[in-house]
């Protein structure tokens, strides 16, 4: 455990009294309670993980009054996925919101946690706007607006002020020349006619292949370059050289295949849902909540000419199948309420 979760981790140690079940901790810039998670406030809750990602991490807890700050626990039932977060911080912020969840029991009763990470990407911006619907009679509150970038400031999640965006910028900076000279001295220790640069951030994907980049020169002596054309204009069409990936054992190392789509991912969208028995208007809101959508080891989406193409592995049908077995009750019912979380999730 590094430096930053083992601080995350102690932020989770509360002072509550065992007979009355008060909590002497109070909000802070690194804590905020709720009472419950309800999904018309994901706006605010994304709000809140985006500020603390952009200080140095935090943690939600669910299940803590307010007014007097108990402590009274969620049920079961009431414990939020995490893919719910998942989609939805995605789809409102970049760069990437980390974070992890917890579930943890105290005096009896259950705190479910999130815990956020702070981003080594700073700042954390606002993709697009946000509102919520207000009380009766009242007109929409816009809770997350584009462009914005968000910050905790004691016990609140506000847009930062100019101070702080400038400490940083300041730091990324610093950190982007320390990490420049640190990659110069990798290179002048390999050899400048011998290394390459690899795009670590697609090894970290769910993609089998990384792009490599390295000087024609360089690449005119690498004889895993099978076959391809070399190019000194990067507009020109095409890429510069194409490497073909075979599987070949030699000295010890293999060179994985990349991903055949075609053999890896079938199904198309209508073959999985007749499979699972869920109507193509609420197929989309299923594999949203259960983390299928969009996910490479289990849906691969590309285009035919402006026509988009949806392939699915076979693992998909088990997947669905368990969250949503056939024989199970009241399926429609749930199908419906994950068709309207799925809706609100996009709501504007």
């Amino acid at each position: 455990m590094d430096k930053q979760e083992l601080e995350l981790a102690n932020l989770l140690e509360l002072d509550i009294d065992r007979f009355t079940k008060r909590i002497s901790n109070r909000e802070s810039e690194h804590r905020e309670f709720k009472l419950k998670f309800e999904n018309k406030n994901l706006p605010k809750f994304a709000r809140a993980m985006a500020s603390f990602s952009n200080r140095d991490g935090g943690v939600i807890f669910f299940g803590i009054k307010d007014r007097p700050r108990e402590l009274v626990g969620v049920l079961d039932h009431e414990v939020p996925d995490d893919v719910v977060f998942t989609n939805f911080v995605k789809e409102y912020f970049e760069p990437e919101i980390t974070f992890y969840s917890k579930t943890f029991e105290t005096l009896g009763l259950k705190v479910h946690c999130l815990i956020i990470k702070s981003s080594t990407r700073k700042p954390v911006i606002c993709r697009k706007s946000k509102s919520i619907r207000g009380e009766q009679g009242e007109k929409e509150k816009e809770i997350l607006r584009e462009g914005a970038i968000y910050y905790r400031y004691s016990a609140a999640s506000d847009e930062i002020k100019y101070a702080d965006l400038r400490n940083i910028l300041d730091n990324e900076r610093e950190q982007y020349f320390k990490s420049l000279v640190d990659s110069v001295t990798l290179i002048n220790k390999v050899g400048v006619d011998k290394a390459a640069i690899v795009d670590a951030q697609e090894l970290s994907g769910d993609d089998q292949s990384a792009s490599v980049y390295l000087t024609n020169d360089t690449a005119k002596n690498l004889n895993w370059i099978d076959k391809g054309r070399f190019s000194e204009d990067k507009n020109e069409g095409g890429k510069a050289y194409y490497v073909v990936r075979k599987v070949e054992i030699k000295h010890g190392i293999e060179v994985p295949i990349p991903t055949d789509y075609a053999k890896t991912h079938p199904l198309t969208k209508t073959a999985l849902s007749k499979k699972v028995k869920i109507n193509l208007l609420d197929f989309d809101a299923v594999i949203w909540k259960l983390g299928i959508k969009d996910n490479r080891k289990f849906h691969f989406h590309s285009y035919h000419g402006k026509n988009p193409i949806h392939k699915f592995t076979e693992a998909c049908t088990e997947i669905i199948l368990k969250a949503l077995p056939l024989e199970m009750e009241k399926r429609r019912d749930a199908i419906k309420v994950i068709a309207e979380e799925y809706k609100a999730a996009l709501r504007p």
